[in-house]
């Protein structure tokens, strides 16, 4: 196997490190997909069953990288999968937002790494220096890549855009210190709430007159609590109820440039939230719903 890819670009190098960091504050440990076209960030916590992944993030890399070279296994398994400390990654391409130059290489040192080869400007000259950072990394064995695939989810009931991801972050760590858990409410008009519920009071936050991607209704409440509001048609109405912990340590992404992010949302069951750039990076969250 070999992996080799040059990064000269100030944007793209600034862009890689904020995806990058946003991923170690999501998990403390990832799997590295790489192939001919794109680079795949991949968190899975529970394997077993046909479950999505905790997280999916494809980087094309053609965008990124001026040079980008990889053989992997054999002309039928072409991709190569790595597990890295996502942390030991971020902290190591944390110089770049100054750096002329990033190299990438796949190495083999006391064990596999990935070495970064980072050209940053002198201070004191017009030379440069070369930072080089071995980040140990755990080559994935081919029986287990079945575990690492494109997620498969149920069809969303409704998808629906996010206002900016700022001030919903600021409105969910708000909520997050009275309650561990937080209701989210998407209807096909267009309306979002975000909902707490404790023993001394119930909190609520709307937002309207967003844009709705698609809505596969009607939605069957029969056997929900979920409250009605005045003149609200519940059958256009989708909920689930999710950890606001893991809901805010999403909207953390919001340092990544983005066009928009979805949130589509099988009602009761699981939240999918999708940040998409310019640069046609997509990061999908899986959040399950949590039910009594």
């Amino acid at each position: 196997m070999k992996f080799r890819a040059v990064m000269v670009d100030t944007a793209p190098m600034r862009e890689f490190s904020n995806i990058v960091t946003t991923i170690s504050k999501l998990s403390k440990e990832c799997v590295l997909r790489l192939s001919d076209d794109k680079l795949y960030f991949i968190v899975s916590e529970d394997n077993s069953g046909p479950t999505p992944p905790v997280l999916w993030c494809e980087i094309p890399q053609d965008v990124f990288f001026s040079e980008y070279q990889m053989i992997g296994i054999d002309d039928e398994h072409k991709d190569i999968y790595l597990g890295v400390v996502s942390a030991n990654l971020a902290r190591s391409l944390a110089t770049l937002k100054s750096a002329k130059c990033l190299k990438i290489k796949l190495t083999k040192k006391q064990c596999p790494c990935l070495t970064l080869e980072i050209e940053m400007p002198s201070s004191t000259s017009t030379q440069t220096r070369q930072v080089t950072h071995d980040i140990p990394v755990v080559v994935v064995p081919r029986k287990l890549w079945s575990e690492f695939q494109e997620p498969r989810v149920p069809q969303p009931d409704i998808s629906i855009e996010l206002p900016a991801l700022k001030q919903l972050r600021t409105t969910i760590d708000r909520m997050k210190t009275m309650s561990s858990e937080v209701i989210i409410r998407a209807s096909a008009e267009g309306r979002l709430t975000l909902q707490i519920k404790t023993n001394m009071a119930k909190v609520s936050t709307r937002f309207k007159d967003l844009r709705v991607e698609a809505f596969e209704g009607p939605i069957d409440h029969s056997d929900s609590e979920t409250e009605s509001q005045a003149n609200e048609d519940m059958s256009r109405v989708c909920y689930c109820r999710v950890d606001a912990k893991k809901f805010s340590t999403f909207l953390s992404s919001e340092q990544i440039s983005h066009n928009k992010t979805i949130c589509s949302m099988v009602n009761k069951k699981l939240v999918i939230l999708c940040l998409q750039t310019e640069e046609n990076v997509m990061l999908q969250f899986f959040i399950p719903g949590i039910v009594y």
